[in-house]
């Protein structure tokens, strides 16, 4: 069984999961935004743990169903030149698919481009880890 390290306010409704272990990037905490007139909108803080600055950091949110299964990926804007120890907040609120109550929403890092290299997220790797740790926190 896999372990995982929660972000800072991971519920089974929010969380990220850490698609690049050996990253620079790393997601701090997560979180759902309610709004008075739904839907909610959701939010998450990344930080560079590095020594170098990170030229652009891409950021995605998945909307995962009750078993686990990816339904819709979106990815947020860019985000350019993460200082180290830089942390960054993004919201976004989720138009790729209708959030069905038992949904969940999962952060994970899209895309990285350093000067020590570029790194994409391969989709089934994600999904993968995504349907783990989705099991973790199962629907209550």
């Amino acid at each position: 069984m896999m372990q995982f390290e929660w972000p800072e306010g991971a519920t089974w409704r929010v969380f990220g999961v850490d698609a690049f272990r050996e990253g620079p990037v790393k997601i701090v905490q997560v979180g759902e935004i309610r709004q008075l007139n739904p839907p909610s909108t959701w939010s998450v803080h990344i930080t560079n743990h590095a020594l170098m600055p990170v030229a652009s950091v891409t950021m995605a949110a998945a909307v995962v169903d009750i078993n686990g299964k990816v339904k819709a990926t979106q990815p947020l804007i860019a985000i350019k030149n993460l200082k180290p120890q830089q942390v960054i907040r993004k919201e976004i609120p989720v138009r790729v698919t209708v959030i069905a109550p038992t949904d969940r929403v999962v952060f994970f890092v899209k895309e990285i481009k350093s000067e020590t290299g570029d790194w994409k997220s391969v989709d089934t790797d994600v999904a993968g880890l995504i349907k783990a740790a989705a099991l973790q926190l199962p629907v209550p």
